[in-house]
């Protein structure tokens, strides 16, 4: 890499389904991602998502996975309210969600590529119980398989 290369204009690309996204290139091909934010309709709100793809852009799959994950939101809340519990409580003894949309705001959705399997991804939120930390629910298809507090 060049130092012209350091102050090259980043590439944008105008997706008719997410809208603008910025291109994040590595060496590593499967690395590459684009960066963007929209309306998540659940939470009526803007959050930012990373999509996993190539220069090309998002694929058609990567667009259904977006619509079915805002359709299943409430069910996926469910799932992770356990292991957010869980891990308070290593702080906080007596710890309990009481409303989910009230005390945690989604931020960031990471959209995988669909052709890995099995399919890794990720929600980020933050929460009104520690506002220097973010909260990552990593899933293995569509199951919870990790959480990071992190700040």
């Amino acid at each position: 890499m060049g130092l012209f290369n350091l102050f090259k204009k980043p590439t944008i690309l105008q997706d008719d389904f997410f809208g603008a996204l910025r291109f994040v290139d590595f060496k590593d091909a499967s690395k590459n991602y684009f960066e963007g934010k929209g309306h998540f309709k659940p939470t009526d709100s803007n959050t930012e998502y990373l999509i996993q793809a190539d220069k090309d852009g998002p694929t058609d799959n990567q667009k259904q996975f977006y619509v079915d994950l805002q359709s299943d939101f409430t069910k996926y809340i469910q799932k992770i309210k356990p292991l957010i519990e869980d891990e308070f409580r290593n702080w906080k003894e007596d710890f309990e969600i009481k409303d989910f949309n009230k005390e945690f705001e989604l931020v960031c959705v990471t959209i995988p590529r669909l052709d890995n399997k099995p399919v890794i991804w990720d929600m980020a939120f933050k929460t009104v119980h520690d506002l220097n930390h973010q909260v990552t629910i990593d899933f293995i298809d569509n199951k919870p398989n990790g959480i990071l507090i992190d700040g």
